[in-house]
């Protein structure tokens, strides 16, 4: 089981990290956007990466056990400065499966109920999002109760999800000083903080991000059981009879499993992938037993059972428990048939086993159409063996390659397109937005350079194995982050979906990283490895000289947004059947703009003969844009429709009134304008939408107010800036390579 485990974990990281060198978003470069400029890109900061790793991790080593401390302690301090000044600065906003949440969680505040018709059955769908549901509202409550004005509730939460960062980020210290030493422990720390993923889901408050610490909990306490195992075994060996210390140390861990049981319930209760961390811990658990068969199976059978009973009494009693709370939880605040509604297990299974894995709304409609449970499950089973026979052993092996990627090999897990809505500025559009390119190198580097390393390791791990019969220290971290992996090759895909696993993988790069430096010999090959940061730097100074005209020189088309609105939900007014219905919205910037845009659905396409008419007004009254027809048919389905404008610049913040009222309807020759109409969080809270001269609350049209203008992606002296920088780094770290290294 070691050998095949180490075997699938090298195969899988080697497998994500090669193809990682191409597979990004590389669009920015326009006719630079090809493998080898991306290759050589991701090669360079791979290069320069692992140089500064090493020499960090060099510094590390070297300090002592007390300055070891306060490093590590400032590594933590930056590392929550810098989420909480993620959060300051963008100021992100939860958008599509974690704004349900949280919007059903402030409903539940007047309903106390999940509601099963909240934004076309959600709820009754998703069955598997209550727990995180129900904890929100208990917490909203609790604000509610304490004080807190309901437009601080956002922030709360995410302040919230900035705790479960930053104490998964300590269980992995934790872990790692327990099975590594405080060396390896605060290198991590450091690691962390080089690792972008560390602040850009600061504000993303979901599952991944909540069940992470209970993930990384399991392992960090199968760790204490093991090492308590190992310690009580010892000391029976040596004293045949009971002693006050043995009954202490039995104590201690009927205590950690009784922890091990809650923390287990609701890690699994908030995402189910928490429990792979325990199904990993059983294994590894069996296979420590296994390699101590000598002993006699009887006798260690009896041993178990003897040490361990109360312990596993405790763990069921505490796990049952908190899977009573859950239970009742979901039984006092769900009133409606969930179980024939909600989509059963091989629903996800069927879905991923089409191309490379992740959701399709043709599949989730497929499942809806049936009425029960037990209709439901045999239909999904249906498809699912259609598509298994169709692709035969040599299209699911293809399958399987395509859902790793689509899964591990980004190196953003797309959190630009979570983080998109917030505050737009300079700092949004180096981070998140227009000029982020450069920063997307670095973490598809470190994407790069992370699983290749996990790979190598696994790889090392596996060849010590066999030559030395060691077993892997970090095997119960690897066993896990491979079950995550493993997983995915059977559910439904996502580049979000590797993010609960984020500091397991931070962990693996800290250790091969540590372990690599530690096999350099003090001299020969070692005085010349600060050649490979120099290549590096040569390498991407080049690249940078080339990218130039791409980035200089090109004319793009950039799009500078003041506001963009463009979630929906809520109760749909359908489509304008009567010309009273007239939708008025209201907002304010005091950045320019020349472009309106709001979404609309149109059902009949260019057939579409019905007319609208358009007016902006400033807060004065002028009007500042007038259309009196844009015909239906120019609406393409659900995308958005674009007004343009003359350049319209506020003298500071202003106050603005887009109004639309239909010109020519008949039926279904109309337009269904979508915007956010839940009535429980106002997504824009600068503006005012309402319908047919009827305010709604917390309503506002789904559209966005920008400025669309022809320029370069950077400047000359923003890229100057931006490579001497980088140069700059880089040459640093050559030559603090070479002073460490010669």
């Amino acid at each position: 089981m070691y050998t095949l485990s180490l075997f699938l974990l090298t195969l899988f990281s080697l497998y994500i990290g090669v193809f990682a060198f191409f597979r990004w978003d590389a669009s920015f470069l326009r006719n630079l956007s090809h493998a080898p400029v991306q290759v050589l890109f991701i090669l360079a900061f791979v290069a320069l990466l692992l140089a500064a790793l090493v020499l960090l991790y060099r510094l590390v080593n070297g300090m002592s056990e007390k300055n070891q401390k306060r490093l590590g302690l400032s590594f933590f301090l930056i590392l929550a400065v810098g989420q909480l000044g993620f959060l300051a600065v963008i100021r992100p906003q939860l958008r599509y499966d974690p704004l349900k949440i949280f919007d059903m969680a402030i409903e539940m505040l007047r309903t106390h109920t999940i509601s099963g018709t909240y934004e076309t059955g959600y709820f009754a769908r998703y069955t598997n999002n209550y727990p995180l549901t129900i904890l929100t509202y208990w917490l909203l409550k609790l604000l509610q109760d304490v004080g807190v004005p309901e437009s601080g509730f956002m922030l709360a939460v995410q302040l919230v999800n900035v705790v479960c960062i930053l104490v998964s980020v300590v269980l992995g210290y934790l872990i790692l000083k327990e099975l590594k030493g405080r060396t390896e422990a605060v290198f991590f720390l450091g690691v962390c903080v080089l690792c972008p993923l560390s602040y850009v889901w600061a504000g993303y408050f979901y599952t991944a991000n909540c069940s992470m610490p209970f993930l990384m909990g399991i392992v960090y306490l199968g760790i204490r059981i093991q090492k308590a195992l190992d310690a009580f075994h010892r000391r029976t060996v040596v004293h045949s009879v009971l002693t006050t210390a043995s009954n202490y140390r039995k104590g201690r861990l009927t205590l950690l499993f009784a922890l091990l049981g809650v923390v287990t319930v609701f890690g699994f209760k908030l995402r189910a992938t928490a429990a792979i961390a325990l199904i990993a811990l059983c294994i590894d658990s069996a296979l420590r037993s296994w390699r101590r068969r000598e002993e006699g199976l009887a006798g260690l059978i009896g041993e178990t059972l003897r040490t361990l009973s109360v312990p596993f009494i405790a763990f069921a009693v505490t796990a049952a428990l908190s899977l009573g709370l859950f239970s009742s939880a979901v039984n006092t605040y769900v009133n409606f048939d969930y179980k024939n509604i909600g989509f059963p297990a091989v629903h996800w299974v069927m879905m991923s086993a089409r191309w490379d894995g992740s959701f399709d709304q043709n599949d989730e409609n497929y499942t809806v159409s049936f009425e029960t449970k037990e209709e439901k499950t045999a239909a999904d089973l249906a498809i699912l063996k259609e598509r298994i026979k169709e692709a035969g052993p040599l299209g699911l092996v293809a399958l399987s390659g395509r859902k790793l990627l689509n899964t591990w090999v980004d190196g953003t897990d797309s959190y630009q397109a979570e983080d998109s809505y917030a505050s737009y500025g300079k700092v949004y559009d180096y981070l998140i937005g227009n000029k982020s390119g450069l920063l997307l190198i670095y973490t598809q580097a470190f994407r790069t350079l992370e699983m290749l390393v996990i790979g190598l390791g696994a790889a090392n791990a596996l060849v010590r194995l066999w030559r030395k019969k060691k077993r892997p220290q970090l095997f119960l971290v690897q066993l896990t982050l491979l079950g995550g992996m493993a997983f995915h090759l059977l559910w439904e895909t996502n580049p979000l979906y590797s993010i609960g696993f984020t500091y397991l993988c931070l962990m693996l790069l800290a250790d091969g990283v540590a372990e690599f430096t530690e096999a350099l010999p003090d001299y020969t090959v070692s005085d010349r490895l600060w050649i490979t940061p120099a290549a590096g730097t040569v390498l991407l100074a080049l690249l940078l000289v080339f990218a130039k005209k791409e980035l200089v020189d090109t004319p793009i088309e950039a799009y500078d947004y003041a506001i963009d609105q463009y979630q929906y939900a809520g109760g749909y007014d359908g489509y304008v059947t009567s010309y009273d219905q007239n939708y008025v919205q209201t907002f304010t910037t005091d950045k320019p703009f020349n472009r309106i845009s709001i979404r609309v659905i149109n059902p009949l396409d260019d057939y579409n003969q019905s007319a609208f008419c358009v007016r902006l007004t400033d807060g004065s009254g002028h009007v500042v844009y007038e259309n009196d027809r844009f015909l239906a048919g120019l609406v393409t389905k659900t995308a958005l429709y674009e007004f343009q404008l003359e350049d319209i610049v506020p003298n500071g913040e202003t106050a603005y009134t887009l109004e639309i009222w239909p010109g020519y309807i008949e039926d279904e020759n109309s337009l269904e304008f979508l915007s956010y109409t839940t009535g429980n969080w106002d997504l824009y809270p600068d503006g005012q939408l309402s319908v047919g001269g009827e305010t709604v609350k917390n309503g506002d049209l789904a559209f966005a107010v920008y400025q669309y203008r022809v320029t370069t992606y950077f400047s000359l002296k923003q890229y100057l800036v931006l490579c001497a920088g980088m140069i700059m780094l880089a040459v640093g770290v050559t030559v603090l390579s070479r002073k460490m290294f010669v």
